[in-house]
């Protein structure tokens, strides 16, 4: 609850309003909270998925995907960071 506070706060602080809020059942338990804060929880029905998340999430690991191959390294040893 805390940290979707503090994403939808950044978005208030940059102009934009959050009125609606697509989730997987998992965070149905906040509904209630953020319908006080003005904002509409839409959750997901068993074993489904939010379709526009899914193809955001799709979308980042191709771009990244795409990203990591045109390094000029062999080799990419994150853990060292």
């Amino acid at each position: 609850m805390k940290s979707l506070q503090q994403v939808t706060h950044t978005y208030h602080s940059r102009g934009f309003k959050v009125c609606h809020i697509l989730a997987d059942r998992q965070v149905k338990c906040i509904r209630q909270p953020m319908e006080i804060m003005g904002m509409t929880v839409k959750t997901t029905a068993r074993d489904e998925h939010v379709p526009e998340v899914e193809r955001y999430i799709r979308t980042i690991k191709e771009r990244m995907r795409a990203k990591t191959n045109r390094l000029p390294f062999e080799q990419l040893n994150l853990h060292k960071m």
